[in-house]
């Protein structure tokens, strides 16, 4: 992970990759997920749908030959542990991008190669999520509604090269940018241009956006409006939110505007630079603090039709530790070759540049907004195994960090029976211009203990082509 924290400081440019990044792992739930989702899970997806009662399913009526078939009433829930990663590139194949990975297959790149993939990076990137729902625990009574408290972490990322730093990535000291070679005085080749230029001119067009934030969240959903045929739920969530890494710049129109404050658990080295918002230390303690919200409506009409709309992310977040921000300076010479390998994590170990590649000023603090968005979801249940809908995110603010793009979502639910839900639908608007999410999740136990897989495009798995990697694992949820 420092590796990869270097990486970015290095290449200074992380910008919108246009990836749907997942909201939670909500495995077993991947669709309609603001309609459909209760307990603990709704926490950050919809907190109306904690004021749901929860009512036993009859799939199948009992005989006097046979027991019939139910999904009882739960008003516990109760998970650890919920684990979802997705990775995107629009440069990179499949092959390559499970080779960064997963670390496969790392033989060096030729010249040609790197010219090669240069190219393929000029104007596009990579872009990746990891979300930890490290613990989670609701309950949803028949009258005054339903309450949750959570524990998440959220780290994800997103850069996009242009053509120049793609190339000089790739590369280093061999771009016809450096156009002379010199010796210095440890014996290193170096290249070097005649006519230096400043970063803002050289990666104009280049973003950053990263960050790493731990959510302690309580939420409550009631049930607003009861009517013969019509019941309106209302709940919102307030977090606390602890900040470890923050990688938030751009250049655009030859202006930089970037700002990083890292724990100082991943040891980043600013060279000379000094801050007066140091954070002395060595273990994973917050640099950023703020605080969140949620709010949302979900609307039922004859217990068939729901629909849902959420506000997420309302707020900001101030960081006032090891915060540095970076100013503008030329590009002179260069001793690295470049990256060797689709291995970010090792090749950027070769190419720290001990804090010399950039220009730091120290900073009392800076504040983020969150990535506030919109989403809307429309669904319609088929008796008691079907459901089908649509769901849309709106970026409300994106330009903050960690912002996803605008997508649709098709989707639907079918209960097989009363121990097994599969869901699947076709995403319009990710990095490969469309997805397939499917999820699935079994009960054991009379539906006791559930376990959830789910992936943000099953299609990549299928279509050796499309360069997305994503899984997603709930192996202890509980509701009693």
């Amino acid at each position: 992970m420092r590796a990869f924290i270097v990486l970015v400081l290095l290449v200074g440019t992380i910008g919108r990759a246009q990836v749907e990044l997942s909201d939670s792992p909500r495995s077993g739930s991947l669709v309609l997920a603001p309609t459909l989702v209760n307990g603990y899970q709704a926490l950050w997806l919809n907190p109306a749908n904690l004021g749901f009662v929860p009512e036993t399913i009859t799939f199948a009526l009992g005989s006097p030959m046979e027991y019939g078939r139910y999904q009882y009433a739960r008003r516990w829930s109760i998970g650890f542990a919920e684990l979802g990663g997705s990775i995107a590139s629009s440069a990179l194949s499949f092959a390559q991008l499970a080779a960064m990975v997963f670390q496969l297959n790392q033989k060096r790149l030729s010249l040609e190669e790197k010219q090669q993939t240069a190219e393929s990076f000029s104007g596009r990137g990579i872009a990746f999520n990891l979300d930890a729902q490290l613990f989670g625990i609701g309950y949803q009574s028949s009258g005054w509604g339903g309450l949750a408290i959570g524990i998440r972490d959220r780290v994800s990322a997103e850069f996009q090269l242009n053509s120049m730093l793609a190339r000089i990535a790739f590369l280093g000291r061999y771009d016809s940018y450096f156009d002379s070679v010199a010796l210095n005085w440890r014996g290193d080749t170096v290249g070097y241009a005649r006519r230096p230029k400043h970063y803002s001119e050289l990666f104009d067009s280049s973003h950053i956006g990263m960050h790493w934030l731990r959510d302690y969240a309580i939420g409550y959903g009631v049930r607003l409006f009861n009517g013969h045929r019509v019941q309106l739920y209302g709940g919102v969530v307030g977090r606390l939110i602890e900040g470890y890494i923050l990688l938030d710049g751009k250049i655009e129109h030859r202006t930089i505007t970037a700002y990083s404050a890292i724990s100082p658990f991943f040891n980043v080295n600013y060279g000379k630079a000094t801050t007066p918002s140091l954070r002395p230390g060595s273990g994973l303690i917050p640099v950023g603090k703020g605080y969140g919200g949620d709010v949302g409506l979900t609307l039922t009409v004859d217990n068939r039709w729901r629909t849902s709309l959420v506000v997420l992310d309302i707020g900001s977040i101030w960081w006032d530790g090891n915060v540095f921000a970076v100013e503008d300076t030329v590009l002179n010479g260069l001793i690295m070759t470049g990256f060797s390998s689709f291995n970010i994590f090792s090749e950027a170990q070769n190419i720290t540049g001990e804090g010399r590649y950039f220009k730091w000023r120290g900073m009392t603090g800076v504040r983020t907004m969150l990535p506030m968005r919109m989403r809307f979801a429309l669904s319609h249940s088929f008796g008691t195994e079907r459901d089908i809908g649509v769901e849309a995110t709106i970026p409300l603010r994106p330009d903050a960090p960690g912002s996803p793009p605008f997508f649709v979502t098709l989707g639907t639910r079918y209960s097989i029976n009363e121990s097994v839900i599969v869901s699947s639908g076709l995403r319009f608007g990710t990095i490969v211009a469309w997805a397939l999410p499917v999820a699935a999740q079994i009960s054991l136990w009379d539906g006791r203990w559930e376990l959830g897989l789910s992936t943000q495009d099953l299609a990549s798995l299928i279509v050796p082509k499309r360069p997305v990697l994503s899984l997603a694992v709930a192996l202890l949820r509980f509701r009693f």
